[in-house]
C-alpha cells in the first residue's frame, strides 16, 4: 500500500456483533488462529477488517491459505505493538450511546487477531489511550467488552495488556473538577519539541492566553512559553515498534473532526499539556468565541480564577468563583450575541496546532523522548466508521449509520477521505489543510492526490472533491461549524421554510435552538419566538431581542423547530398537538 492510498471498506450492515461470544469471526477463515473459537452470530464487521486489509494489497501471494500474513509487512516477531483506540468516555453525555462514541472492540479484536498472526508468538500488544479527564475506564472497559476481549487473549497465553495513559483523573462535583488520582504518578515522558513546535512561532504573550478547559492556567503555561514547547507523552507510545492508529471519525467542536490526526491527542499523558484554545475573540487575536465583549472576559477571568483555587485546593473559593463565572459568562453571552465559547467554532487557531505537534512526536520522537529527523516507528490505520457520530461529537455525537472501515498509511490523507465522506471541504478544517504542516523539522509528506481504493463503485478511484460533492453521507457538523462547513439537514429545514412562507418558532431556548435561529436568520427566515417548558426562560429574550414564551402560547399557524434532546421529542410532539401544531421539524 502506497503512502498515498486510502481504501474504503462499505457494509450495508449499520450494526456491531455483541460481546457475548468476545468478537469472533463467523467463518472459519484459513489463516484464523483459533478455530475453535468460531461465533454463531455473523460478524461482518470482522470480514471487514478481512476485505479492508485484502484489499490495501498486503501479503496477496498467500490471500486465502493458511499462510496469509497482511500485517506481516511492517510487523515482525519480537516487536512491541501499540493499538491506538480512540477511547474517549464511557458515557455519550448526549444520552444517543456508546457506539458512535468509541472506536468499537469488535474491530479492534480483529485487529489483535491479525497482529497476532504478524507476531508469530513473539513480542508484545499494548491497547492504550488516554481518555478525557472524567472518564471512568473500568467502566468503559467493562460495558463496551474491552475486558473480556483482554482476558480471552490472555487465556490463549498472549502477552497483552489494556492501558490507561493518564497521568491524573478528575470527577466533577458542584461545578468543580476534582483531582481524582495522585500526581506524582508519571506514565509518561516529556518530550521537548521548542522550536519544532507549531507554537514556536507565538509571541510571549499570546502563548499566555493558552487554556485548556478546566485546567490552572499556571500550569499549561510552564509547558507552552517563549522558552519551551514540551508534551508529556505515554511511555507505550514512545517505546512501541509499531502503532496501529484506530480513530473513531466523527464530528468535534474544537476541531471540525476527530480523524486519524486528532486520535493522536490521546498518546499525551497530561491534559495540562494540551494547548486548546486562546483567551479573547477573534477581533482580539483570541480564538475563544467571535465577538469582542466585556462580560465575556470577565467571565474568563473568574472561570481561571476557579481553576486555580481547585488546583490550590480553595474549594469553598473556587465555588464561588464558578458560580459568579457563570452569571457573568450568561449576561456577556446575551449582551454580544455570541454563539461560541471556549474555542468550540470554526474559528479555532489553536488545536490544529497541537494535534500536528503530537503527530510529529510519534513519528519521530524516540524511544527516549529525543527529536529526531528521522521516523522511528511504522504505523498504519484503520478508522472505524461502522456507526459513526455527527453534530455534537467528540462527546455528545448522534449516531451516523455509515458502514464504513477506512484503511491508510497517512493521517492526512485518511483524514482528507474522511472528511470528504462526511460531505466536508477538508481545506476548511486547519489540522488537514493549513500549510504550516508541511514545513519545517519533522513536516509532512505532502501528497497531491490521494489514490482512493473501495468496494463501493461511487468511492472507488473516485476524486476527493467529486465524493464530497456527489456521494457524501451528508453528516450534520457541530453548531460552531455549521457556518464553515455547511448543514444538509438545516438547508432542507430553511428551504422548506420559505417554500410555505410560515411562522417560525423555536422549542427550546438553549444552544440548539439559537444556533438554528441564527442559522435561519442569516439565510433570510424570520424567527418569531422561542418556547421553552422552563418557566425561568419564558419572558425573557433569549437571543437578537426574539423572547420565549410558553408552549400553549403558541398555535397551529406556526412551523415549530425542535431542538430539545431527543428523548424528549415525543413529549414535545405530543405538547404541540395539543395547540394544533402540526407541522414541525427536528434538529
Amino acid at each position: 500500500m502506497e503512502q498515498n492510498s486510502v481504501c474504503i471498506i462499505k457494509s450495508d450492515k449499520y450494526n456491531y456483533p455483541k460481546a457475548d461470544e468476545l468478537f469472533r469471526p463467523s467463518i472459519c477463515y484459513a489463516e484464523y488462529p483459533y478455530k475453535q473459537d468460531i461465533a454463531q452470530e455473523e460478524n461482518h464487521v470482522y470480514q471487514m477488517v478481512r476485505d479492508g486489509l485484502h484489499m490495501c494489497g498486503f501479503d496477496t501471494a498467500h490471500y486465502g491459505t493458511s499462510d496469509w500474513n497482511p500485517l506481516g509487512e511492517f510487523i515482525k516477531p519480537g516487536e512491541r505493538v501499540l493499538i491506538k483506540p480512540n477511547l474517549v468516555l464511557h458515557e455519550n453525555l448526549g444520552g444517543y450511546g456508546e457506539e458512535c462514541l468509541y472506536t468499537h472492540p469488535s474491530v479492534t479484536a480483529a485487529v489483535v487477531d491479525y497482529v497476532i498472526i504478524a507476531l508469530k508468538g513473539k513480542g508484545k500488544i499494548v491497547i492504550g489511550d488516554a481518555p478525557l479527564q472524567e472518564c471512568v475506564f473500568d467502566i468503559l472497559l467493562d460495558t463496551s467488552g474491552y475486558s473480556k476481549l483482554v482476558e480471552y487473549y490472555k487465556t490463549k497465553e498472549i502477552d497483552i495488556e489494556i492501558v490507561d495513559f493518564r497521568n491524573t483523573k478528575t470527577y466533577i462535583q458542584d461545578g468543580i473538577h476534582y483531582q481524582q488520582t495522585d500526581e506524582c504518578a508519571d506514565h509518561g515522558t516529556i518530550v521537548q519539541m521548542n522550536e519544532i513546535s507549531l507554537f514556536a512561532e507565538k509571541t510571549k504573550k499570546e502563548l499566555q492566553k493558552l487554556r485548556i478547559t478546566n485546567y490552572d492556567p499556571r500550569i499549561l503555561q510552564q509547558h507552552h512559553n517563549s522558552h519551551k514547547h514540551e508534551y508529556n507523552i505515554s511511555n507505550e507510545v514512545l517505546l512501541a515498534d509499531v502503532i496501529i492508529n484506530m480513530p473513531k471519525p466523527k464530528t468535534h467542536r474544537k476541531a471540525g473532526i476527530t480523524g486519524a490526526l486528532k486520535n493522536l491527542v490521546g498518546i499525551n499523558a497530561n491534559k495540562e499539556y494540551l494547548p486548546h484554545h486562546t483567551l479573547g475573540s477573534s477581533k482580539e487575536g483570541g480564538d475563544a468565541y467571535q465577538n469582542s465583549s466585556f462580560w465575556l472576559k470577565v467571565a474568563n477571568y473568574l472561570l481561571d480564577q476557579s481553576n486555580i483555587y481547585t488546583r490550590e485546593g480553595k474549594i469553598e473559593t473556587a465555588k464561588k468563583y464558578v458560580n459568579a463565572y457563570k452569571k457573568v459568562y450568561q449576561k456577556g453571552n446575551r449582551s454580544s450575541n455570541e454563539k461560541y465559547w471556549e474555542g468550540s467554532w470554526y474559528g479555532n487557531n489553536t488545536i490544529w496546532r497541537t494535534i500536528v505537534d503530537l503527530n510529529r512526536i510519534m513519528l519521530y520522537a524516540d524511544k527516549f523522548g529525543i527529536m529526531t529527523d528521522k521516523v522511528q516507528r511504522k504505523s498504519f490505520i484503520i478508522g472505524d466508521m461502522v456507526i459513526s457520530g455527527e453534530k455534537e461529537g467528540p462527546l455528545e455525537p448522534s449516531p451516523k449509520k455509515a458502514g464504513i472501515l477506512v484503511f491508510g498509511m497517512n493521517p492526512i490523507c485518511v483524514d482528507k477521505v474522511v472528511a470528504s465522506l462526511m460531505g466536508f471541504n477538508y481545506s476548511d478544517i486547519p489540522s488537514i489543510s493549513n500549510r504550516e504542516i508541511y514545513k519545517g523539522r519533522c513536516a509532512f509528506t505532502e501528497y497531491r492526490y490521494v489514490d482512493i481504493v473501495s468496494n463501493e463503485n461511487m468511492w472507488n478511484q473516485r476524486e476527493l472533491e467529486d465524493i464530497r460533492q456527489k456521494a457524501s453521507l451528508k453528516f450534520e457538523p457541530t453548531m460552531g461549524w455549521e457556518d464553515k462547513l455547511g448543514s444538509p439537514k438545516k438547508q432542507v429545514i430553511c428551504e422548506t421554510i420559505k417554500s410555505k412562507g410560515c411562522r417560525v418558532a423555536i422549542f427550546g431556548a438553549g444552544k440548539k435552538g439559537i444556533a438554528i435561529t441564527d442559522y435561519l436568520q442569516k439565510r433570510g427566515v424570520k424567527v418569531e419566538t422561542f418556547c421553552d417548558n422552563d418557566v425561568s426562560k419564558q419572558g425573557k429574550i433569549v437571543w437578537n431581542k426574539i423572547y420565549c414564551i410558553a408552549p400553549e402560547k403558541l398555535d397551529a399557524s406556526y412551523l415549530c423547530i425542535i431542538t430539545t434532546p431527543e428523548k424528549y421529542n415525543d413529549a414535545v410532539i405530543e405538547q404541540l398537538k395539543k395547540v394544533g401544531i402540526e407541522e414541525y421539524c427536528l434538529i
